[in-house]
């Protein structure tokens, strides 16, 4: 089976362990800096991680890569349509995760008005190669805060990230970027 027709599978049979997930990340092909640039759209890749479902609540969009140098690693579609770049260093990782008011109504709605004001014009993060379990592919490293999301090939238009937080037992994140096509 190829690497594009398993993820699909995995995605179908709901969250999958850690482990699993890393057993197949490290199937997969690395990217360089060029096949990265472009506008991404973002989702999850459950594997019970505290963090899953939480983006797609809060209607994420996904990544936008400009250059190695210019990189908005948090872009997000307001409940009118517009697309709003934020700027992470507001966001406290070591707190987020689901719970019933962030997957709530009431946390959408929070956090989309929270947007006017966490929003940035400005680049936050860039794109560098770096190695990480053995292979070394594109790797989008945060500006303000010690996060790396190693990219691997699923397809020509899909790859797999990971969060690679640098915090004491936090265990990796994974989600999927599809290319855009507008």
């Amino acid at each position: 089976m190829n690497c594009a027709a398993k993820f699909d599978e995995l995605l179908a049979t709901g969250p999958i362990s850690t482990e699993q997930a890393l057993a197949f990340f490290d199937e997969l092909e690395p990217v360089n800096i060029a096949f990265m640039l472009g506008s991404w759209r973002g989702k999850g890749f459950p594997t019970h991680h505290r963090m899953d479902g939480l983006m797609e609540n809060f209607n994420w969009y996904g990544k936008l890569f400009e250059s190695s140098e210019e990189v908005h690693p948090l872009v997000f579609k307001r409940r009118n349509g517009e697309l709003v770049r934020l700027n992470p260093i507001w966001f406290p990782m070591q707190y987020a995760g689901r719970s019933r008011l962030s997957m709530s109504a009431l946390g959408r709605l929070m956090f989309d008005l929270g947007t006017r004001f966490f929003k940035t014009g400005k680049s936050r993060a860039r794109l560098r190669m770096t190695e990480y379990r053995g292979k070394v592919s594109a790797t989008m490293v945060y500006d303000q805060k010690a996060i790396n999301d190693v990219f691997r090939k699923v397809d020509e238009n899909r790859v797999l990230g990971v969060m690679d937080l640098k915090a004491e037992g936090y265990r990796p994140f994974f989600f999927v970027l599809e290319r855009a096509t507008t």
